[in-house]
């Protein structure tokens, strides 16, 4: 262990803080190893979440349907989907494959380690939390360590530039093989046939009916855009308490009715159900919409066994749109709520 980086994971299990220090001391001399224990800690924390979710209540998964799940059911984001597939499936090339694996492939599966690492604090431990900047591990030899410091920095310079441009290059081929568990993802039905599993075809259902709701259905970070809707939200006295990478969650300074500003290409907003199903002209302009991402809202049942966070979804092609329903919404619907 060279640093701290991986030091805020002992917040939420020593077992994985341990695990990933040990993946830092190996990933310059045993790679190959590295890497196939950062797929081990991806399947230890994977199961954490699910247990969590209560995603097995009624039968085991395996990991891969574990992953599979957990995004299907808009528990984990497309992002961290893709990063948890791709050092899944290296990880299995590592333990199956004799070639010696690369050194830009374990680097990057380090970077990926530590932003899943970083979006389940932010997600499942604390909203406040502030990640620590992201640094590239140094590999300090034994016969280095006579050195002075100046001189080490020295001698490691065209090393970490030369490492920086690999991982830079590597970034286009990255970008295929997400691709294609993109591609892998669209053809899910794969792992239903394997298990013919009745819940696992209701969860399909569920999902497919919530892409609907949603529109394309694809997830994207929410850009630089977020903080140009935030401040129409705070024109009509509504404050943001928190962000993760699936909503941002804001309150009203005078209700204290909470709306989520959802991670969708459109601007896609979810109303708590206990207010909406109280207004017969909210209730019939949006649509019941589930996700993790209500964190305080009510649960039901949706088309699983698990109840989820439910809320009523509204969606705005223009800025103005949303303005429109904001003001109605602060003037007359939140004036009730408040009364």
């Amino acid at each position: 262990m060279n640093n701290c980086l991986f030091d805020f994971v002992r917040e939420f299990s020593d077992e994985l803080a341990d695990l990933a220090h040990r993946i830092e001391a190996q990933l310059f001399n045993q790679p190959q190893s590295a890497l196939i224990q950062a797929r081990l800690y991806c399947e230890k924390l994977v199961k954490k979440i699910s247990d969590t979710e209560s995603l097995e209540a009624i039968y085991p998964l395996k990991p891969a349907e574990r992953i599979h799940k957990l995004y299907r059911q808009d528990i984990i984001p497309e992002e961290i989907y893709l990063k948890l597939e791709w050092i899944r499936k290296m990880g299995n090339k590592a333990a199956h494959d004799l070639k010696e694996i690369e050194l830009k492939d374990i680097l990057e599966a380090h970077k990926l380690l530590f932003e899943i690492s970083v979006w389940y604090m932010e997600v499942y431990v604390s909203h406040q939390f502030t990640a620590p900047k992201y640094q590239l591990p140094v590999n300090v030899h034994q016969e280095t360590n006579s050195l002075e410091l100046n001189d080490l920095d020295a001698l490691l310079k065209p090393y970490f530039d030369q490492t920086l441009q690999k991982v830079d290059e590597m970034r286009e081929v990255f970008e295929r093989q997400l691709e294609a568990i993109k591609a892998d993802k669209e053809n899910i039905s794969d792992i239903n046939a394997e298990t013919g599993s009745p819940q696992q075809q209701e969860d399909k259902y569920a999902d497919d009916k919530e892409s609907m709701v949603l529109g394309s259905g694809e997830r994207l970070p929410l850009s630089k855009e977020k903080e140009n809707i935030v401040s129409i939200f705070k024109k009509y006295n509504f404050n943001k308490n928190y962000e993760t990478t699936k909503a941002i969650e804001l309150e009203h300074l005078n209700s204290k009715e909470l709306v989520y500003l959802i991670n969708n290409k459109k601007t896609s907003i979810v109303l708590n159900p206990k207010t909406i199903e109280m207004n017969d002209d909210l209730k019939s302009t949006g649509k019941k919409f589930s996700s993790t991402a209500l964190k305080q809202f009510p649960k039901a049942i949706n088309k699983g066994k698990t109840p989820i966070n439910y809320g009523y979804l509204y969606n705005f092609g223009t800025d103005d749109e949303l303005e429109t329903f904001l003001q109605n919404l602060n003037d007359v619907h939140l004036v009730k709520i408040k009364h």
